[in-house]
């Protein structure tokens, strides 16, 4: 997996390319964890590949940021990768924290 990091005016953008998975998904993290900008922004769009181990992750870090009154966007989400996220009902998850930031 590959990071760049794009900055913004109030806001970084994290482009993640390759595969996020067991092996990896802790880089991530920490790229994300150590952002101070009010606004962190993931680009999926060159992930290929993505298991539960990447989007545990990603939901763990959109509630993190949230309680700290900051939001983590989660962007151009490949088709295929978007299909796989809606059966095993990511984005109910992302509303119910919208509405509910300690679900």
């Amino acid at each position: 997996m590959e990071i760049r990091v794009r900055q913004k005016k109030g806001m970084v953008i994290l482009e993640v390319e390759g595969e996020l998975d067991f092996s990896n998904v802790e880089q991530l993290q920490q790229e994300i964890q150590r952002r101070t900008e009010e606004v962190v922004e993931i680009d999926l769009q060159g992930l290929r590949f993505i298991d539960s181990s990447g989007v545990g992750m990603l939901l763990s870090q959109v509630r993190h940021l949230y309680k700290q009154g900051r939001t983590l966007r989660i962007v151009r989400i490949p088709d295929f990768i978007r299909e796989d996220l809606e059966v095993i009902g990511f984005f109910q998850v992302l509303e119910a924290l919208k509405t509910n930031p300690s679900a």
